[in-house]
């Protein structure tokens, strides 16, 4: 199970799920997605879960098949 941050640079560094990876979601809408197998088991979150529920649909339109949406960081169960 991966945890991918998609706030902003400047949120992730204030504060984050140890181990987690950044990826901020303004990427996505460009095009650019992590550099993950599709199949990796990923849940998203963001600071309150509007950009983790965006996110998820981003990831899997772009063919990533195992993506949960985590909502705000302070919801994620890890």
């Amino acid at each position: 199970m991966i945890y991918l941050d998609v706030r902003t640079k400047e949120e992730y560094d204030s504060g984050h799920i140890p181990e987690s990876l950044h990826h901020d979601i303004m990427q996505m809408f460009e095009g650019i997605f992590p550099e993950l197998s599709r199949d990796t088991e990923i849940t998203v979150y963001c600071q309150s879960g509007n950009r983790s529920m965006m996110a998820k649909t981003l990831l899997e339109q772009a063919g990533f098949i195992s993506v949960i949406d985590g909502g705000g960081i302070d919801a994620v169960e890890f």
